[in-house]
């Protein structure tokens, strides 16, 4: 496992951990304050896909902006790597699936289709591929 201090948000520090196994390859993204994490969030892959695995934000952290904050930092990093995300919306939280699919089609998600997942985001582009 590697970690790799990676850029600050307002004065925050994310913190970037890749785990690399014989089955696949996980990367968690982390929003810090000091010793405080405000966000976190992982991509996995499934064979040759990488998959959102999920965003979460702490009850006492919500409605300040760090999930969009995280966000807007792994989609930077995943367009600078070139790679495509695919994801899966199901609300665990205060969030319905309604609000969470219209959360992340502000950041580029567009409908998957042909990959059997709901959504997807193309590495460097707004727009379905």
């Amino acid at each position: 496992m590697v970690s790799i201090p990676v850029s600050f948000i307002r004065k925050r520090n994310i913190l970037i951990t890749e785990e690399i196994n014989q089955i696949n390859r996980t990367i968690r993204f982390e929003l810090k304050d000091g010793e405080n994490t405000l966000a976190t969030a992982e991509i996995s892959t499934a064979g040759d896909v990488w998959v959102f695995t999920g965003i979460f934000v702490s009850g006492e952290y919500r409605a300040n902006g760090y999930g969009s904050d995280l966000l807007t930092k792994i989609i930077e990093y995943l367009d600078r790597k070139n790679i495509d995300l695919f994801a899966y919306i199901y609300s665990y939280g205060s969030l319905s699936e309604k609000h969470l699919d219209a959360w992340y089609r502000r950041y580029g998600f567009v409908d998957a289709g042909e990959e059997g997942y709901q959504l997807a985001r193309y590495a460097g582009s707004r727009a379905q591929k």
